[in-house]
Formats: structure tokens, sequence, C-alpha cells
């Protein structure tokens, strides 16, 4: 591992550090959602600027996925089973959308911003959520911040707009400061006091299921002085928001889920890591793509001691192996994605609570484990339940201009790019034999069995 004081200076290939398919994968592992075969041989070749580069700029999305989203939402908006399509809809981006790791970083601001349909009982208002998440997810973290403290979703699930001057409902302002913004020890209860004073003055129309609108009414809000985070004036939301952010906490708070969602999420960073970070936050105006920047070009980032420490969440498992298969889109189904990730404990639009999923070692109980196992082979060996087709490897290698002959060792460079055990590889290669579709299967269901696949 990096010593601290070097960990953020940009990787440069080197002899004893190659810009090699490990480096290529864990790239596409963690800032997006896993890459195909012909994606990771064309980044190994052309080397980490042009990789980096491709993720971090990528292409406009084509009118015709957009006409493909936009027919999905309306299918959530007409549809009888809608706790199903709306993940769904979320899901297709994910496999398809160019922009793969400003989907990664919606994912994590919906866990960070955790918001419920269980409550909101509106799939518009979630969406018009998940669109103001990924809008920001890149951008400056304040804007992201003001627009999900007026975000109806939001406002439904903390009770923001049950908030008149005479009774400031507390939930919000708590759960800004405590999840949002600057974690346990760094305020006061007097200050959630004084923010819920700054939050309110929001009133919510007659709403029926599926719909509700919001309107800020002056009457409402508590105008007098306020006394928060140690500053005193006739405070608003905006001077909350400010007032926050200057606080040399905050940074600090961010910079540490950025770096368990990027590098590793077991313990708690040493804070000669996340302070640099921090620093580059506050004097960027709290520009997120700045610091993921800086995370993503790391040596910290691409160290051996970093790779595969993170298990992979159900929707990085179950979609990750879709992208990493290439399966065509005519052979994926998304409500049984939906419905895999759901079983997994990671059901989109649906967190189980104000903080999100807990991640890292509780992803893996023994019922989820069987789901994750389940959902693998329904993609490896179809499921006519399902309408899932078989996954085709012979189709496979001939898109990727893999030789027969050559198909099972791909294979394990492409799901496993080698690390493995000696054994696993032998018996995948022991299966593959002949190089039939069925042989190939019976190998990649090894290679996916493997503790590693588990791992991001």
């Amino acid at each position: 591992m990096c010593a601290a004081g070097s960990a953020w200076e940009p990787f440069r290939p080197t002899d004893n550090e190659p810009w090699d398919l490990k480096k290529v994968a864990h790239l596409h592992r963690r800032a997006g959602f896993g890459a195909s075969w012909s994606e990771l041989q064309r980044d190994l070749k052309e080397g980490p600027e042009a990789a980096l580069g491709r993720l971090l700029n990528p292409g406009e999305e084509s009118a015709e996925l957009r006409e493909v989203l936009a027919a999905l939402q309306k299918g959530v908006a007409d549809a009888a089973d809608k706790d199903e399509r709306l993940p769904a809809c979320w899901l297709f981006r994910i496999l398809f959308h160019p922009d793969a790791l400003r989907e990664k970083m919606t994912l994590f601001w919906h866990g960070h911003f955790a918001t419920s349909n269980e409550k909101v009982r509106s799939e518009t208002l979630m969406l018009q959520q998940n669109e103001l998440l990924r809008k920001h997810a890149l951008g400056e973290f304040s804007s992201l911040l003001d627009g999900i403290l007026v975000d109806p979703a939001m406002l439904i699930w903390l009770d923001g707009a049950n908030s008149p001057k005479e009774r400031p409902n507390e939930n919000l302002a708590r759960e800004d400061l405590e999840l949002f913004t600057l974690g346990v020890g760094n305020y006061t209860e007097a200050d959630i006091r004084a923010a819920a004073r700054t939050l309110t003055g929001w009133a919510q129309e007659a709403r029926s299921y599926g719909t509700a609108q919001f309107r800020f009414d002056p009457q409402k809000f508590d105008d007098g002085l306020k006394t928060f985070l140690g500053s005193s004036g006739p405070w608003g939301r905006a001077d909350v928001i400010r007032i926050t952010l200057e606080q040399p906490a905050c940074a600090g708070f961010l910079c540490r889920k950025l770096y368990r969602q990027f590098i590793r999420d077991d313990g708690e960073p040493a804070p000669e890591l996340i302070e640099p970070l921090a620093q580059e936050l506050r004097a960027h105006d709290y520009s997120i793509r700045h610091v993921v920047e800086i995370i993503l070009r790391s040596r910290h980032f691409f160290a051996d001691a970093n790779r595969r420490q993170r298990i992979a969440g159900p929707v990085e498992l179950s979609a990750g192996i879709l992208r990493a298969l290439d399966v065509p889109r005519a052979d994926i189904r998304l409500l049984p994605l939906a419905e895999a990730c759901r079983s997994q404990g990671q059901q989109l639009f649906y967190p189980p609570n104000v903080a999100g999923w807990a991640a890292g070692k509780r992803w893996i109980t023994s019922t989820n484990v069987v789901e994750r196992t389940n959902w693998l082979s329904d993609v490896i060996w179809g499921n006519p339940e399902y309408d899932l087709p078989p996954f085709d490897p012979i189709a496979w290698a001939q898109r990727g201009g893999v030789a027969m002959h050559d198909a099972c060792p791909a294979l394990v460079e492409l799901l496993l790019q080698g690390e493995l055990s000696l054994e696993a590889r032998e018996l995948a290669s022991a299966v593959a034999r002949g190089a039939d579709a069925d042989g190939l299967r019976k190998a990649i269901q090894i290679l996916v069995h493997c503790p590693e696949f588990q791992l991001v």
C-alpha cells in the first residue's frame, strides 16, 4: 500500500507497477458496474489516461436510448406493478447508459440521501429525486444539498412539509446534520432546533396516491434570529448550507464516505489519508468531481492491497455479471433483474431506513448468499420461469474475437483477471475442455462461485 504522503499522487505505470488487466478491471468495477471483454482489451491497450478519460468524460446518450428511457418511465406511471418497474427503469440505465461513473455516483447518493417509496408512495416523485441526484452527482455538493432539502420526496420522507414556524419538525434537520453533512458529535441539539427553524415554510397541497405539490409559504417560515453552529442571524436554508459547509468536519465526513465507496470499507481510514482530500474538496467549492477524479487517478486507488476489498452490493453484482458477459439487450429481462436485487437485500428506491443500506459484510447473510448464487446461475443457464435464455458463450467468443480454444482462459481473465486458486482454475479448464457451450457455461459457474468474484 502507498505511504499516506504519496497516496493521492497520480498513478504512473512502471515496470514494477504496470498497467495491466487487473487494474483495468478494478477501475471499471469501482467507477462503474464492470466492463465487457472488448472494453477491457481496449483500455488495456490504450492506457490509463484514455480509460479514465472515457469514464470522466463519456459520450452523450443516443436518441434511441433517450426514447427507451422515456418509455420505461412512462411504463412505471401506467403499470399496476409499479414497485417492480420503478427499480427496473433505473437498472436499464445502469446497464446501458454510457456515463457509468455518474450512475455509480447516483447510486452512492441514493444511499447517502436514503429516501424510500414505502412512505413517499409516488413513483413520479421518486424518479424526480433520482434525476436530481443524477444531475448533481459529480457537481458541487452545495447545489445537491440545496436541491435535496426541498425535494418533494425528501419533504414527505422526513416530514419537511409538516413544519410550520409554530411547531418546527426536526426530522429533516436532524438527518441533515447527522447523515448528510457533519456526522454525530459535530453539532448540538440546539443546532438541530435552529436548523429546523430555517427549513420551515413548506406547505403540501392535497394529494392522492402518486401526486403531490409543494409551495413555499412565507407566512409559515420562521424569519427570526437563530444561532446555528456558533453563527447568529435571521438565517434561512441557504445560510444553513453555507455555515455547515464552512465546518471542517463536513469535508472530512464526505471524503470518508467517498473513501469507503472507492477504496475500501473495512474500518476507519487514517486521518492522514482523508485530510488531503478534505482540503481539496474545500479548496474547490465542494466539487465532488474534483475529489473523485483525484481518487480514481491515484496510486492508492490502484494499489494491489485495495483491489477486491469491498463486497459487491446486489446491484453491483447482479448488473455487473450482465455487463461483464456482454449479454445482448434482447436477452436481458429487467423485472427479474430488479427482483434479484430485491431478494439479495437492495431494492432500489426502497432503502430500509434513513441511513440507507448497511453494506460490507452485512450483504452476506445466509439468505442473501443463496439469492446471489441463484441469480448468477439464472444468467448462465437461463430460467424459463422468468423467460431468461441461457448465456451463449459461443456467440460471446465470436463477438469478442476470441478463438474457441482460448475461450476458457479468456473467461478467467474477464471475470477474475487470474485472481483465483489454482484448483479453481484447473477445474474450470477441465470442464471447458472441448469448448462446447455447456462446458463453457460450467466453467463460468465455477468462476463466479469463487469467493473473489463476490468482491469489487
